[in-house]
């Protein structure tokens, strides 16, 4: 790190414009019109939460903020205007957008910022929905208890050159019930067998096993072993027991 490079904490934002690739080729002229709009609303949003813009990536922005509620404060504020605007706008001139915000050590550097959190929130980003939020567990937990808005853990996802396991989240807009829904976490269980169950299916068993081994006559009377046959005897008699030889 040279002389001049800078290490801080900062929360880190990046915004991209859902679908603006495929409109460039429709519609060049449109997509760049609607492009410079897109800055100008962002623009005019991340002052009032503190907030820096570190530059723009083609169709989004890098942006940084002093602490991790600013970030998603900002985030809520810039998808609200772009809802807003667009419930007035015809649909071929409508804007979404996808956020994703990270907390975590930054390098400074000649203005621009470096590092493991900048790389994950530009991985976060492509997971949020078109119109939506999504920030890391370092996020969630700092402003969990600070929103108005309601944060919902989404599936597993392993992040793209990412080695840190984490959980990451959503931040649920009022206008989201129109959206698919994410799957929460959430330990799955394993179906419990009623108690019933396994007393019948023992029972079961035990009346095979009992029926197959028959230890009874149809009398009653238990069945006596069956004694070996005893060896032929040379002469075709059986000699007699000397008494004296047994013992008393």
């Amino acid at each position: 790190m040279s002389a001049t490079d800078h290490r801080k904490l900062a929360a880190i934002m990046f915004t991209d414009m859902v679908g603006f690739s495929a409109l460039s080729q429709r519609n060049e002229a449109l997509a760049l019109e609607l492009l410079e709009e897109h800055r100008a609303l962002i623009r005019a949003i991340v002052p009032r939460h503190d907030g820096r813009e570190v530059k723009t990536t083609g169709d989004g922005f890098l942006l940084e903020f002093p602490s991790a509620l600013s970030a998603v404060q900002a985030a809520v504020e810039i998808q609200r205007a772009f809802h807003e605007r667009n419930q007035s706008t015809p649909g071929g001139n409508r804007m979404r957008l996808r956020i994703g915000v990270h907390v975590g050590d930054v390098v400074q550097r000649d203005g621009d910022i470096h590092g493991d959190g900048v790389n994950i929130a530009a991985r976060l980003e492509p997971l949020a929905l078109a119109g939506g939020v999504c920030v890391s567990e370092d996020v969630a937990r700092a402003v969990r208890n600070k929103l108005t808005y309601t944060l919902v853990a989404l599936a597993p996802t392993e992040l793209k050159n990412i080695d840190l396991p984490m959980a990451i989240y959503r931040v649920v807009m009022p206008w989201d019930s129109a959206l698919p829904q994410p799957v929460a976490l959430a330990k799955r269980r394993v179906p419990a067998i009623p108690v019933v169950a396994l007393v019948l299916c023992g029972g079961v068993l035990a009346a095979i096993g009992i029926a197959l081994w028959r230890p009874w006559r149809a009398g009653g009377q238990p069945v006596a072993p069956v004694a070996a046959a005893a060896p032929p005897v040379p002469g075709g008699t059986i000699p007699a027991v000397d008494k004296k030889s047994i013992a008393v």
